[in-house]
């Protein structure tokens, strides 16, 4: 009898573990093609090997995320392409059909050149919610049917240069929450929008765009199809009828476009534009009634108000400057172009100097309790989630304090590492420009952010982990071996370290418009992954440059008075307070000595002058007093430093005008032989105004006055802090006048001009 039970046991067993095994095969069969179609996918993007390796499973690969045995996420941002995969972009996704369990396909950043093809309208898969092509260079017309086979409720295809019109079948689609087309170049008349198609809890923006033709047709069922619409900065007429008027509120959007009011274009703008097309500019409409005879007595009454306060604040405004001039106040300008705070004299394009700007398009299509005023980030997390992976955000988990928040470590479900930033919006508001400016710009050299989560109280970020820390940490790392202290990086990797710093620096100040500034750039807003490739974080202080043609004539009368006091508005807007910040971190490269970079008291001042003493463009000798002692170089390398330490004296010139671009750095640290040693061909091509001769001569011009590049030790720190930080005012004082030709100039003027403009 016993033997007979055993036996059934025993088949029982088997029978269950072929069942499992062939489950086990289904489950395998079912994803093979979707590997199939990720390896389709990763040779016609050309990813490189470092993300998606062929060797290893499909599943742990950089920006995939499967889930039973499906790829569900595809994720591409922050990904790079191979040579030969960049030398050949373009829209090559077709391997996406075969995803039949996608979900989620974020490419922003990415760059995939090209029209988006026709099946992209029945051919995706019936899973997918979410398509994010923010600035991947899409061109060319949009698919009539496009989304249409998905069940969408993110479209994200700003910023890139899409063209025709907007096809109606888009707002036929049901479940789509979040349709942004901003900034491209788009154009025609909006079609007709299905107000049943949605529940009026969605967000549109087509704001940046050429579209044109009368908006009060359409304004109307906008509003009902989307809690937020956004169609600034286009060419709209006639808004008559709508009960809404020419004017935006919290919900609605239409300034800049061919409307009456002062937030509006132009007349000029708009026949322009309507000549160009080929359309006639309709007549603007009737004026309103007149307002009653009690409006216009309170308009007296309120006109009369404004004048007295006005005159009253000219009289102060007077008698301030009658006593500043009296106690022996600033000279008289010369004639010639003003410069701003910054004294550049560029060509470059200036802006305003209003700082980076929220999107209005504040709500996110997916998340509950977001706050009001944020961009959209389509990756989204749960709060219990953030909670768990960075164990309840516990001391254990706690990186460090920043100064906008407390930044914690976790791992996500899939293995995957991540930074969490922990804001509290009682104290901060500084993460709001850190959402809008990633929500907006995406580069290799930004930390990329992954997603976020908003509640009434706290705002949670969340961020790529970079396995090297900062560059405080990474400079001297503790060994594995406690016998033998701290290991120093070699020269190789400092050196890359650099050039990816400039890399970032030229992205902000020349890639970006308006141009954009860090305002924070020190050792611990570099961060380093596994391969100290670098990536720029601190961003929350980062905003538009300043130009100094957005002030008045009385607050550049009186901003001598306040420029000594630069923590009252924070750190100057302007390229060269960077390029003066990131020479503190070449130094610290250089030197090794920690916290150089994020001090500014009166002992690290001293510092850097006593050490500025011994770089010398001619010799090299001096280097041996500043040189990290635990940085072994050899004849070759030692030249590279001696390079670099020349490029760090000159980006930290007391005066901001002197210092070179952020591009003429990039080239000068990718060749820093060439800058020691091709000083005798610069003397014979000092005449050319080739760029060549540019770069060359913003790290060897100035070298011939060393009193004007090197402070000296008997200039107070305080003085010596104001000039350095980007404050001009000293050379406004000296310099009368300069010529518009030289005030045109890329980056520095002619030896003869600068001899006489130096400052003595």
């Amino acid at each position: 009898m016993l033997p007979r039970c055993l036996v059934a046991v025993a088949v029982l067993l088997l029978v269950g573990s072929h069942a499992a095994r062939g489950e086990e095969r289904r489950r395998l069969l079912l994803a093979r093609q979707d590997v199939l179609a990720l390896h389709g996918l990763r040779g016609s993007i050309g990813v490189r090997a470092e993300y998606w390796p062929v060797k290893r499973y499909p599943c742990s690969w950089s920006g995939v995320v499967c889930r039973a045995g499906r790829v569900a996420e595809l994720r591409l941002t922050g990904l790079r392409r191979t040579r030969a995969g960049a030398r050949s972009q373009g829209f090559t996704v077709d391997p996406l059909r075969e995803l039949t369990a996608l979900e989620v396909f974020n490419a922003s950043g990415f760059p995939l050149p090209g029209r988006i093809p026709a099946w992209f309208g029945t051919g995706l898969p019936a899973s997918l919610e979410v398509l994010d092509l923010r600035s991947t260079s899409v061109n060319g017309t949009l698919p009539a049917d496009l989304g249409m086979s998905g069940n969408l409720t993110t479209l994200d295809l700003a910023g890139n240069s899409i063209s025709g019109s907007i096809p109606a079948t888009l707002f036929l689609i049901k479940g789509l929450k979040f349709l942004d087309l901003s900034d491209n170049n788009l154009t025609g008349e909006l079609p007709n929008v299905s107000i049943s198609a949605g529940d009026g809890t969605g967000v549109f923006n087509a704001s940046g765009n050429s579209l044109y033709g009368a908006i009060g047709d359409v304004l109307g069922p906008l509003r009902k199809r989307f809690r937020q619409v956004d169609l600034s900065r286009n060419y709209f007429t006639e808004v008559i009828g709508t009960g809404f008027g020419n004017s935006s509120d919290g919900a609605v959007d239409i300034n800049m476009n061919c409307l009456s009011g002062s937030s509006q274009r132009s007349q000029g703008d708009c026949e322009a534009f309507y000549k160009r097309i080929g359309v006639s500019l309709p007549e603007p409409p009737n004026a309103l009634p007149s307002p009653s005879k009690k409006g216009v007595k309170w308009k007296y009454v309120l006109a009369g108000v404004l004048a007295a306060a006005a005159f009253l604040v000219v009289l102060f405004l007077v008698a301030l400057v009658f006593c500043l001039m009296k106690s022996g106040g600033r000279r008289p300008r010369g004639r010639g172009l003003e410069q701003n705070e910054e004294g550049i004299r560029s060509g470059r394009r200036s802006s305003s100097v209003n700082p980076v700007m929220l999107s209005s398009m504040a709500a996110s299509p997916a998340a509950n309790g977001a706050v009001k005023g944020l961009p959209t980030i389509v990756d989204e997390f749960t709060y219990e989630q953030l909670h768990n992976v960075t164990g309840g955000f516990g001391d254990d988990n706690l990186v460090k304090h920043g100064h906008s928040g407390a930044i914690y470590l976790g791992e996500l479900e899939s293995g995957f590492n991540v930074v969490v930033k922990k804001v509290d919006l009682k104290s901060s508001n500084k993460n709001l420009g850190e959402l809008g400016f990633l929500a907006k710009n995406s580069h290799g050299r930004i930390v990329p952010l992954l997603g976020h989560l908003a509640t009434d109280e706290e705002e949670l970020l969340v961020y790529k982990y970079m396995a090297k820390g900062d560059l405080t940490s990474a400079l001297h790392r503790k060994s594995v071996d406690a016998e033998e202290g701290l290991r120093s990086l070699d020269w190789i990797t400092r050196l890359k370290i650099a050039i990816g710093v400039a890399e970032a620096l030229c992205f902000l100040h020349d890639e970006c418009s308006p141009p954009l500034v860090h305002r924070d750039i020190q050792a611990s807003s570099v961060l380093l992954d596994d391969k100290f490739e670098v990536c720029l974080g601190s961003l929350s202080d980062v905003c538009t440059q300043q130009s100094e043609g957005s002030r008045s004539f009385f607050s550049r009368m009186l901003r001598s008075s306040k420029s000594l006091d630069k923590n009252a508005s924070g750190p100057p807007a302007s390229c060269s307070y960077d390029v003066y910040c990131f020479g503190k971190v070449l130094l610290e490269l250089i030197t090794g000595n920690f916290g150089v970079s994020g001090s500014n008291d009166t002992g690290s001042e001293e510092w850097l002058a006593r050490t500025l003493d011994f770089i010398d463009a001619h010799d090299k000798e001096g280097l041996s007093n500043i040189v990290d002692p635990s940085l072994v170089v050899d004849e070759d390398h030692l030249e590279e430093v001696w390079a670099v330490s020349i490029v760090a004296k000159t980006c930290l010139n007391p005066k901001p005008s002197r210092r070179p671009l952020a591009r003429y750095i990039l080239k000068a640290l990718e060749n820093p032989l060439r800058v020691v040693r091709e000083e005798l061909q610069l003397n014979s091509s000092l005449t050319s105004t080739s760029s060549r001769s540019s770069w060359h001569f913003a790290f060897h011009g100035d070298s011939r006055r060393s009193s004007e590049l090197r402070p000296t030790l008997g200039q107070s720190a305080r003085k010596q802090s104001v000039n350095s930080q980007g404050s001009d005012e000293d050379e406004d004082e000296e310099e009368d006048s300069f010529s518009f030709k030289r005030a045109s100039r890329e980056i520095l003027p002619d030896p003869v001009e600068l001899e006489k403009d130096a400052v003595v």
